[in-house]
């Protein structure tokens, strides 16, 4: 396969490659083909599997032509992009259809993208503000109607005795009057608000952080990030038995929006990989052997009905070892922005 391809770059993340598969190679695998499915045919006179191949009609040799294609380019591709150093984000695209000629090398053009490069941003410009939390009453009051619709009491009237008897069911100790009832809802209202706002800052200064780094995806890649979002969507509908578009009716939704939400998701998911990615590197933050198999361990606790030789898969391992890697790099980020003071506090 020496010399069998050339490359032409269009920008810095799109290229042109154009590869030729030697005649004798195509026709070796194209006649391997053409008696495959000779031997599938029954034609009077022949015995089933003797039917010569020059019997075969000229719309079947012709699709049979791009089936070799199919079958064999992907060998030349992948090794073209190897000799390269071509990482695609997306499957690479055929250029234009090939044109196949008997007892001619086969020549083809994909177009290739992979990811730009990024450099980290000036993250000390990301400034996001911590909004004042407030409580209000009908607030409270909606969580205490909340508690009398949902826990068992001897009492039924809203008054001190009938707090106790909540307050014991839900496992708060020291409370024995409405009003102390009240004060702990507040509390509990406002840390979880509190952990709503952290979490909204964290997605806030996220988003800073990927337009800081000007990190613009190529729709290539949202797209076809996209359209694994809806087929895993249509895989879980038929396994479910389900009818999509009763399904959709049913969610009051239709499938030009699903498609929009999941190019959106798309879109965000790869963005934040990509930049916790660029996070990590710049950072030089690593996962140690010792870290990775403490989280494997605990993933095997937590799984027990997983074969236990994926354990020890080294493309599985590679895997944890970068989420654990991403999820580092994004609590290492939120220290920088926030400080680790104001991150342990909701961690």
């Amino acid at each position: 396969m020496n010399d069998f391809h050339s490359k032409k770059e269009i920008n810095e993340y799109t290229f042109e490659i154009t590869i030729t598969i030697p005649k004798d190679s195509f026709k070796k695998s194209y006649d391997l083909l053409l008696e495959e499915y000779a031997e599938k045919l029954d034609i009077k006179g022949f015995r089933k599997g003797r039917v010569p191949t020059n019997l075969i009609s000229d719309q079947v040799k012709e699709v049979t032509k791009f089936e070799t294609l199919e079958k064999i380019a992907p060998l030349y591709i992948t090794t073209a992009l190897q000799k390269e150093n071509l990482a695609p984000i997306a499957p690479p695209e055929y250029k234009e259809i090939p044109k196949i000629v008997e007892n001619t090398d086969v020549p083809f053009t994909i177009v290739v993208t992979i990811m730009p490069k990024f450099k980290l941003g000036d993250l000390k410009k990301i400034k996001i503000e911590k909004q004042a939390i407030e409580i209000t009453k009908e607030e409270i009051d909606k969580a205490l109607e909340e508690l009398k619709s949902t826990q068992t009491t001897k009492t039924k009237e809203m008054n001190d005795k009938w707090a106790k008897e909540v307050s014991i069911t839900l496992e708060q100790k020291g409370i024995t009057t409405l009003e102390q009832l009240k004060k702990k809802i507040k509390e509990l209202l406002y840390k979880q608000k509190e952990h709503f706002q952290f979490h909204k800052m964290q997605d806030e200064a996220l988003k800073l952080a990927i337009t800081e780094s000007k990190i613009n995806i190529p729709q290539v890649a949202i797209d076809f990030e996209a359209q694994e979002r809806e087929k895993t969507f249509n895989e879980n509908i038929k396994e479910k038995k389900l009818n999509i578009d009763e399904f959709l009716k049913t969610n009051n939704i239709t499938i030009e929006k699903m498609r929009e939400l999941w190019n959106r998701d798309a879109k965000e998911a790869i963005e934040t990989d990509v930049f916790l990615t660029l996070y990590a590197d710049t950072k030089k933050i690593e996962i140690t052997e010792g870290a990775l198999n403490k989280k494997i361990n605990e993933i095997k606790k937590q799984r027990p009905d997983v074969d236990r030789t994926v354990f020890s898969d080294p493309q599985w391992r590679e895997y944890i070892k970068n989420i654990e890697r991403k999820e580092k790099a994004f609590s290492s980020f939120a220290e920088e922005i926030f400080g680790k003071d104001f991150v342990s506090k909701y961690n």
